[in-house]
């Protein structure tokens, strides 16, 4: 048994003899000096987000937290201004429509020049079919006269417009 433990100790003698640590090592400690490099770099960087970040809240928690005040005015406003949007739309609908109805009356589907003048011309000239006068759709007729579709006054949403005064001539 001795002989066999004095084999295998000469055995790892040798491997140990033959390797060439130098060369094994290096690799390894270049690597660990570049890494410890990129550590370093990377902490230099984080310290100086950290001094950034922690300026930029001192300086604009400050601004936010005194436009507080100011939040509810301009939460009120925007809502506003969503349902004034809201009205102008409907309102814009409802003019289609009756641009849509006044075509239809006066069988305009040419919208160029010449058919938006002769067409309704001709259209008044001739004498409307009894079958076709039951499917004419609504009319902006109120006793033969036009009647507009009512919008929306903007004094309603912006208040009234402040008429300038005039300059005194002295």
């Amino acid at each position: 048994m001795t002989a066999e433990i004095n084999n295998v100790s000469q055995d790892y003698a040798k491997i140990v003899q033959s390797a060439d640590l130098d060369r094994e090592i290096n690799p390894l400690c270049t690597n660990i000096d570049d890494m410890l490099a990129r550590l370093d770099e990377f902490e230099t960087l984080l310290s100086s987000v950290r001094a950034e970040s922690n300026g930029i809240m001192a300086n604009h928690v400050c601004s936010i937290l005194s436009f507080s005040d100011n939040f509810e005015e301009l939460r009120t406003r925007i809502d506003n201004l969503e349902v004034f949007v809201g009205a102008v739309s409907a309102n814009l609908n409802e003019v289609e429509r009756s641009v849509d109805v006044a075509e239809q009356e006066l069988n305009v589907t040419d919208y160029s020049l010449k058919g938006l003048l002769f067409k309704p011309l001709k259209a008044k000239l001739t004498a409307p079919d009894p079958a076709a006068a039951q499917t004419l759709p609504r009319t902006n007729l109120v006793a033969g006269d036009f009647q507009p579709v009512s919008i929306y006054s903007s004094d309603e949403y912006f208040g009234a417009a402040a008429t300038p005064e005039e300059p005194q001539v002295a």
